[in-house]
């Protein structure tokens, strides 16, 4: 027999970046009671998206959070360089467009979610359960009215909501049980993640190394430069197996900056990617958010901007209407609003992730030279406004 609860506004599954950022701005706005839910036993369970772009800071610095985020460590960069492996430096823009005066700050993910679960909870209107399972959800008259979660001891607790949210990625049991899917299109690339040493006096900058194998995505971080080179898929069972440093050195020759550095053997993985949208973000009461709907390639670090962006567009649409006692019935207008919102935006970002994804994933003696010569024409009037129209691409429209 189900042990049963209904002390809760709002139930939340998933603590990543999506659902720690919603229940933080919920409650930061309103007196609601979120419940957040995870199946792993605590923030940080992945190794990728560390950068919290201009418009993500503004909205942390308006749920209060931006401070938590530099104590801990972010890292300020404000410039983008593009080195060749053999002629050196092409390209140095700044990362921000003019006028724009909030930070683009880098900071490792694992931490990025302990930060904003922190500061959900410091609300006092945020509980935190990890290690919970959601076996399924409770529906009632054709809505969702709540989850039922395992207990340690093997038995079942259900526990009842207004609304419930699936914030819980890209294998999401909430759009599994509401019956949305997740159309899937996969690359014909990987992304080999692997941190190295940081060199001395390594600039605070994001870095892309060009190569005819392949590029390199370098971020910085404290004392270590997180690294994401490009993998096709005839290569990727090199990558399967080896240590560390084995791994690193069949990339070596593409950087110079890769010499003499050492691996970690912490977070070392190779990164499928595929991209995805789903056909609808709410069905029967319930919603979802962040990679529960949309999944793009990662090469412009906007996967974090959109599941913070839709947490802060979902809040700002059913939170007046849960503060002013709305029952589920009631927020299907909300619903609509969000979701009309958010899908122009997010389909706008994952057809340009993808396109830029496919001219990083070129290859081969011809693109070599068309890198040398496309960057050597960027800072001219032309190569000036296209930087503009892809930075600009970098900053989604927050609510």
């Amino acid at each position: 027999m189900a042990s049963r609860s209904s002390e809760f506004d709002v139930i939340v599954v998933g603590a990543g970046v999506g659902g720690a950022s919603f229940a933080l701005a919920l409650t930061h706005a309103h007196d609601l009671r979120v419940l957040v839910v995870d199946r792993h036993a605590g923030p940080g369970n992945i190794n990728r998206g560390e950068s919290l772009l201009p418009p993500v800071t503004r909205l942390l610095a308006e749920w209060g959070a931006l401070d938590r985020v530099r104590a801990a460590g972010a890292l300020t960069v404000t410039r983008m360089q593009f080195h060749h492996h053999h002629a050196g430096l092409l390209l140095d823009v700044p990362l921000t467009l003019p006028g724009v005066t909030d930070p683009y700050l880098v900071l490792p993910h694992p931490e990025i979610e302990r930060v904003l679960i922190e500061a959900a909870a410091a609300t006092s209107r945020v509980e935190m359960r990890y290690g919970r399972r959601v076996t399924r959800i409770i529906e009632d008259g054709g809505r969702v009215r709540g989850i039922v979660l395992d207990t340690p001891r093997g038995g079942e607790e259900e526990i009842r909501a207004r609304l419930v949210v699936g914030a819980d990625g890209a294998a999401s049991t909430v759009r599994a049980a509401l019956g949305i899917g997740l159309p899937r299109i996969p690359y014909a690339h990987a992304l080999f993640i692997i941190d190295i040493d940081r060199p001395p006096g390594h600039p605070d900058v994001l870095r892309t190394e060009l190569h005819p194998d392949g590029g390199i995505l370098v971020v910085p971080g404290g004392n270590r430069l997180g690294l994401a080179a490009l993998v096709h898929a005839c290569d990727e069972s090199l990558f399967r197996s080896g240590s560390p440093a084995d791994k690193l050195a069949r990339i070596a020759h593409r950087s110079p900056l890769l010499a003499g550095r050492r691996a970690s053997p912490v977070g070392v993985h190779l990164y499928k990617l595929w991209r995805g949208h789903a056909p609808r973000y709410a069905a029967r009461g319930a919603v979802l958010l962040g990679d529960a709907i949309h999944v793009i390639n990662p090469v412009m670090a906007q996967g974090m901007t959109m599941a913070i962006e839709d947490a802060a567009a979902l809040a700002h649409h059913v939170g007046p209407a849960l503060a002013c006692g709305a029952v589920n019935e009631h927020l299907d207008g909300p619903f609509a609003a969000y979701e009309s919102e958010r899908r122009p935006i997010n389909a706008g970002v994952i057809r340009w992730s993808h396109w830029m994804s496919c001219g990083f994933a070129l290859g081969g003696p011809g693109v070599d030279v068309l890198h040398r010569r496309l960057f050597g024409l960027a800072n001219s009037p032309l190569g000036r406004v296209a930087q503009r129209m892809v930075w600009s691409r970098f900053a989604t429209s927050p609510t």
